[in-house]
């Protein structure tokens, strides 16, 4: 190899490389998020009793069964939703579903699939016809409450590597109108 600068790494592209692009969940990114809301709980914690003058206990008392109540109700509707990993070929998109059930939808197939929010991103697709995925589609099989029968929302949060390369992955692979 020639000789660089300092800093600068050589890049030597993998032609032979897989068009395959796998989106896994990330027990690092989700671990770094439970540790920011733990210190962020804490802080109001000392927050809350410095200013009303109560002892630590009894707010986490109050205030602990409310924290626990919203998030066994978060898991309990999350369980129904689609959910990582997802696998994007040349030719279809892999999803997991409820109960470790898979789903795979041909591109040419799908009617949109595009990744929405930045806070909580989720990735909505909406197939042409449900009785062209593998397995075929059930009406309200996957969907969620106030959705269409057939659209089936993944939550992307602690997904990696992240949204925005999905979002690239799906512009270059979705079929243009």
């Amino acid at each position: 190899m020639t000789d660089r600068p300092p800093g600068h790494w050589a890049m030597v592209a993998d032609l032979d490389a897989s068009s395959v692009v796998d989106f896994r969940y990330s027990p690092r990114r989700h671990r770094l998020a439970m540790v920011l809301v733990v210190l962020g709980a804490a802080a109001l914690l000392a927050f809350y009793t410095m200013v009303f003058d109560e002892v630590w206990w009894q707010v986490l008392l109050r205030f602990g069964m409310i924290g626990a109540i919203v998030g066994l109700t978060t898991n309990w509707q999350l369980r129904r939703q689609p959910r990582l990993p997802l696998r994007l070929t040349d030719e279809t998109l892999h999803l997991s579903g409820p109960n470790g059930t898979g789903l795979s939808i041909d591109w040419v197939n799908m009617a949109s699939a595009q990744v929405r929010g930045r806070l909580d991103p989720r990735l909505v697709v909406r197939p042409l016809d449900p009785e062209q995925t593998r397995p075929p589609m059930r009406p309200g099989q996957w969907s969620t409450p106030g959705r269409g029968p057939y659209e089936l929302v993944v939550r992307l949060t602690w997904m990696t590597p992240g949204p925005d390369a999905l979002r690239r992955e799906l512009a270059r692979r979705l079929p243009t109108t």
